[in-house]
């Protein structure tokens, strides 16, 4: 998606709207700030996506537009974007939906490298832990609408999008999946086999190898995400084949390859979610989530919206922002005779051993690549790769037919009706052993992450659907491991044989005593 705000004298829209700024352009679809207006003063912002004109005469692309209208008006969760309405305007359908004022995860991790101060682990696992929440809540989604049985029918929603730049994280520090533009699930009514959507770096095995996926592909997606946040390093970048070979075999440089004092518990839940068998990994985000929580409160480590919400604050105060008064903690207020308060409270920030340093930040940012490479690392053709995902616009773009008058009346909106594909693609050149080698001879390598700024959600790219997933994916029985399999093989020794000698040793003193006061 192409941020392009461009202020709006305020339109009239769908009978029950009023466009106030357009927040961003993307290959699919135009975003827009209203205002939604009721009777006693009631006023509501939403944000508007709404199919792009040129794409509006193109059945396929309306199908797959109202298909994301279709799933997110079945779901409701704090972590997850609210649908709230769908209709038409002039003929070209719109979705009206819940504006988030917030950022991309990607660039909240490019903002923090930049002052020095990398998101810490715990927040990262914080936030993460709300996503795996969110992502259960729609993996196992029901829904008894249009069964005509009364029984309830499982959804099967896989998103097959999940990156960092799909999920926002709120100025309260609450995060959100957004863009299900590209989401299958049973019953859609545009199908197709062997599509693998989504960004190139974050893909499953399954995805990249054009095999059938199902929800578990999510999971992988998002132990990406958990890794190159909590270890600080972009984990797939590099040429389209050579990303494409290493996410099919699932090289994964353990986090302690990189970072030697990562702690052991959450590698291994960081590797279960990295499994290039979907049967290997966590069978339900919901494990993933519950594992998640469990290692913060065993390493005793605080997080949560507050403390995210206060760190943001933090980074906007050394951007020269002001602080929000309502984050500022009762421990600070009672600092507040001392001169440079805000400044102290920043500085009081230690980021962790190994977090990459502000000249790394440009290392995040995903290179372009032609999309003649990627169709060949996929082994697709082109023109069928063009048909599975859309680019974001070219940055010149040319007036169209469409729109919306802007502020002074005499310009207009303008977008581009040519789509080029030129799709990003990131990964890590692969290293010069296996990364699964032994880790304590491994030197920490170099870190880096990405950016990109978004205020609301994303526009969906125009690709075809899935075919249906087989049942018996589904019919898995969900395997728990504890979280405890790797950090019961590298934590302390058993107490239990300490125990022993204490319980001998008093024993030996009451006989001691026994005989001496005989």
């Amino acid at each position: 998606m192409k941020q392009s705000t461009a202020e709006l004298r305020p339109i009239q829209f769908g009978g029950r709207y009023t466009l106030m700024r357009r927040l961003a352009m993307g290959g699919m679809a135009e975003i827009y700030l209203a205002r939604q207006a009721a009777m006693a003063g009631f006023e509501k912002e939403v944000v508007i996506k709404r199919l792009r004109a040129e794409l509006a005469s193109d059945p396929r692309v309306i199908e797959m537009f109202l298909d994301e209208a279709r799933i997110g008006a079945l779901l409701n969760h704090p972590n997850i974007v609210h649908v709230y309405d769908v209709d038409e305007h002039d003929g070209i359908p719109y979705i009206a939906m819940e504006y988030i004022i917030g950022e991309e995860l990607n660039e909240l991790c490019q903002r923090g490298i930049a002052h020095e101060r990398f998101l810490p682990i715990e927040h990262a696992v914080e936030l993460i832990r709300q996503a795996a929440a969110g992502m259960g809540y729609f993996h196992a989604k029901r829904s008894a609408i249009g069964s005509g049985t009364g029984t309830e029918t499982a959804l099967d929603i896989v998103h097959c999008d999940i990156s960092p730049s799909n999920l926002l994280v709120t100025q309260d520090g609450f995060l959100k999946i957004i863009d299900f533009g590209i989401a299958k699930s049973r019953g859609q009514r545009h199908t197709g086999d062997n599509v693998f959507p989504g960004k190139l770096s974050y893909m499953s095995p399954e995805q990249a190898s054009r095999g059938e996926i199902d929800h578990r592909s999510d999971v992988f997606s998002l132990g990406i995400v958990l890794y190159e946040i909590t270890v600080g390093k972009r984990l797939f970048r590099g040429p389209a084949h050579e990303v494409v070979n290493r996410l099919v075999a699932a090289e994964v440089p353990p986090p302690t390859y990189v970072r030697r004092k990562f702690p052991p518990p959450l590698e291994s839940i960081v590797m279960r979610a990295l499994e290039k068998n979907p049967e290997d990994r966590y069978q339900t985000a919901y494990d993933l989530a519950d594992d998640l929580e469990a290692f913060l409160r065993e390493q005793r480590m605080h997080s949560g919206p507050v403390r995210i919400a206060r760190y943001l604050d933090m980074l906007a105060t050394a951007s020269g922002g002001q602080r929000r008064p309502e984050l500022v903690s009762e421990a600070e207020q009672r600092r507040e005779d001392e001169l440079d308060f805000d400044t102290q409270a920043f500085d009081g920030f230690v980021p962790a051993e190994g977090a990459p340093s502000a000249e790394q930040a440009p290392l995040w940012v995903d290179p372009d690549e032609p999309s003649s490479e990627v169709a060949a690392a996929l082994g697709i053709e082109i023109d069928e790769l063009k048909g599975l995902r859309s680019a974001p616009p070219p940055a010149a773009t040319k007036p169209s037919q469409t729109s919306l008058a802007a502020v002074d009346g005499d310009e207009t909106i303008t977008t581009n009706p040519v789509v080029k594909a030129e799709p990003e693609v990131a990964g890590d050149p692969p290293t010069e052993e296996n990364p699964r080698m032994k880790r304590d001879s491994a030197a920490p390598s170099q870190i880096e992450p990405e950016p990109t700024v978004r205020e609301s959600t994303q526009g969906p790219m125009p690709r075809r659907g899935f075919s249906e997933i087989v049942a018996a994916a589904h019919a898995q029985p969900a395997i728990r491991s504890p979280i405890g399999a790797a950090y019961l093989a590298r934590s302390s020794p058993p107490r239990l044989p300490w125990v022993l000698v204490g319980f001998l040793g008093m024993a030996l003193l009451a006989l001691i005593a026994y005989i001496v006061l005989k």
